[in-house]
This record gives structure tokens, sequence and C-alpha cells, in this order.
């Protein structure tokens, strides 16, 4: 028997649920026997929705040690033991491993935890972080990323326009920053036209303020209960995700996103994905409030702007795309996007890219090349609602 302990309700969201729901469905397939340990009913729903067997414990989710007495005669039998918690201690896991061997899924980059395997599959991990850590084993990197059977073998499609957006903000969202996100990006002129496809988590308290917004609004549908993730995601253009689990389906796929975060656990891993230029970075809600989903907005707008390659699309139409108006265009896109990005912006691009003006030329250089039928760049997603707005306005210039 393969037993494992995770929670899921609308304070943790469903994230750990959810992603060892994947592994269980794995061992299945290779004939395993899976039962979850919950320590209450909060993610019964999930687990039946999924035939997934499961027990509840009758405890704290947030003191684990007080379940060790129900768990000593459950255990009996053997089997192996992974745990998916962060409220898991080291005096937990020992308890435990006394009785069979045991695995811990991390995102923390935890040392005190002795377990016989240790899993942690973000795209942060590697052998440096658990230096000391008393693992007998270790599984680091994305390549161990628990991904659903149907993200497996995908075709990444490149896509000359951008139209749909993909919201999804995990299991809960306790600060409705979906809600949030909307209302800026709705009423967003690089943005308010778009189509909105938001995925509302099984713990998310604000589904009926969401409900609301979509009667209000043609470009927006709300999402609950969704069978087909994989689906969604790959119908759309761009996707907004919260850090986790879900960029790494994203990836599979290869959908462009724009990332935030608003619990500590996913900072490294949005941090992890902007530092190596993968994804546009919509913010972090700790740090910022609600000041986080305008920035969010202008990230949409960015990655659209990209997408659909506005700038040399208003030369083409001015019937100005010879080579030297784009040389001009280029030259002054370069100058009025260096004299008004924000020092803030431009620390940001100098520590993700290294030398902004290579980095602006590249991302200029690129949209003309494409509208020239010449080999495409590969052009990231994260530019700033700032840096597009200015070559729009610099295009509008040129023209005249």
């Amino acid at each position: 028997m393969i037993w494992i302990r995770a929670d899921a309700n609308e304070t943790i969201g469903s994230g750990h649920v959810m992603r060892c729901l994947s592994i269980a469905d794995a061992l299945k397939r290779q004939g395993q026997q899976v039962c979850f340990l919950t320590a209450d009913e909060n993610a019964a729903g999930l687990l039946e929705a999924r035939g997934q067997a499961f027990r509840v414990l009758h405890t704290d989710y947030r003191r684990m040690e007080g379940e060790l007495e129900a768990l000593e005669e459950l255990l009996a039998d053997g089997g192996f033991f992974l745990a998916d918690s962060y409220f898991v201690t080291a005096a937990y896991l020992d308890r435990v491993r006394e009785r069979l061997p045991v695995g811990y899924l991390d995102d923390m980059g935890r040392r005190d935890l002795a377990a016989d395997l240790l899993i942690d599959y973000n795209i942060f991990a590697e052998a440096r972080l658990y230096e000391g850590c008393k693992a007998a084993e270790f599984l680091l990197g994305p390549e161990y990323a628990p991904l659903r059977a149907e993200f497996a073998g995908n075709v990444c499609e490149t896509r000359d326009r951008a139209s749909r957006v993909l919201i999804t903000t995990g299991g809960g969202d306790r600060y409705n920053l979906a809600g949030q996100l909307l209302e800026k990006a709705l009423a967003h002129p690089g943005t308010a036209c778009l189509e909105y496809h938001v995925v509302s988590g099984a713990y998310n308290v604000h589904l009926a303020e969401l409900k609301a917004l979509e009667r209000r609004h043609g470009n927006l549908r709300i999402y609950s209960n969704v069978s087909d993730m994989c689906g969604l995601m790959r119908d759309s253009d761009i996707a907004v995700t919260a850090g986790g689990s879900t960029m790494y389906e994203l990836s599979a796929l290869g959908v462009p996103m724009v990332c935030f975060s608003f619990v500590d656990n996913q900072e490294r891993i949005v941090e992890g994905f902007v530092e190596r230029g993968l994804v546009g970075f919509g913010g972090n809600y700790l740090l910022q409030g609600e000041a986080m989903a305008a920035e969010a907005a202008e990230a949409i707008a960015a990655a659209v702007a990209a997408t659909n390659q506005t700038y040399v699309d208003a030369l083409k139409n001015a019937g100005k795309f010879d080579a030297e108006a784009q040389k001009q265009a280029a030259q002054k896109a370069l100058a009025a996007c260096l004299q008004s990005i924000s020092p803030a912006a431009q620390r940001f691009i100098e520590s993700a890219y290294g030398d902004i003006r290579e980095y602006l030329t590249t991302r200029i250089e690129a949209e003309v090349r494409k509208q020239k039928g010449e080999a495409a760049l590969a052009l990231s997603v994260p530019m700033f609602g700032e840096l597009v707005s200015t070559v729009e306005t610099t295009v509008e210039e040129t023209e005249e």
C-alpha cells in the first residue's frame, strides 16, 4: 500500500492534493494500491471526483504530530508513506519512518527532514540547496514534475494572434485576485476586448463575485469543477497564473505565461521562471497588495502586444514598412523606451536579461523580422506595459 498524506482547504488551496493525485494515478497504472490520508473532510470532494480511496484522520492539519497515534494502527501493515505538507516536522517523519519507508514532496528547500526519498521538482531545485540534508535519495528538478498523463507528448503551437486569456489563481483565492485582475484588465484599453476564461478553484470563496462579473461582460467566462484543464490550457493564447504546478503544465503545452505570487512558497517558483526569461512577471501580492492587479493587467497587455506584432503592423498600415522607416522607428523606439522606462523596470530587465539596450533592440527587431517573413527570433513574453505603450507612441510619431 502507498499511503499519501496531503490536505486541501480554502486556506492552503488544493495544490498539494492535486499534484499527489497525479502521482497516485501513475502508481495505480503500475498496479499499486494507493490510499490518501487527510486531516479532515475538506479534500473529500476532490478525492471522490477522481475515484481515489482515502481515510480521514479527524485531526488538525496544522499540528501533524497530534495525528501520530491515529497513524500507528493504519500503518501497521507497512508499505510506503509519501507526505506533502508544509506542516510536517522532523519528529513526525522520524516516528512514521520507524514503521515504513518515507518520502517527502518539498518546495521549501528543507534540510531538516530525514526522509528515504525527497522530491523537489521545482525549477530552482539543485543539489546544493540540500547540502547537509539527511534524506537518503533525491529527485530534483522539473524532469520530476508530477504532470498528469494528458500533458505528455504535446506539440507546442506558436500563434500569431492572441485573443484568449486563461486566468487561474489556484484552488483557493483568498484575496480575490482573479476578480481584482479582471476589473483592471477589462478596463485597460489594451486588454478590454480580449476573451477571458477564468478557472475558479474548488475552495474559492469569491465564486459568486466572479459570476456577477461574468454577467456584466460578454467576453468573460467563469469555470468551476473543470474536468479538462489540459484542453482549456491548450485553447488559450496566453495564461495568467499564480506560481505553482500549473506553471509546469502550461510549460509542457508551450503556452506563454504571465505569473504572479500571493503566498511565500510561490515566490521562488515565479522568480525561477522569470530569471530564466521564460515568463512575464505579473507582480507579488504580498509586497504590492492591490497594486499588483494593475501591474498584471499591464503585463497581459504587453504579452498580447508582443504576440500581435502591433509595432510593425502600425508601420505596414501606414505604408511606411521600408527599410529606412524601420531603422528610424526602431532607433526612436529604443531612445524613447530608455528614457521612459522606470528605474525599477530597468533594474528588473538588467537583472533578468543583461544589457538593457541589447534587450530592447532585440525585441523591436524581432517584430520587424517576423513581418518581413524572415526567420523569427524567439520573443519572450516579458515586455512591460510601459515599454509597449512607448513603442506605440513612437510609431505614431514616426507616422506623422
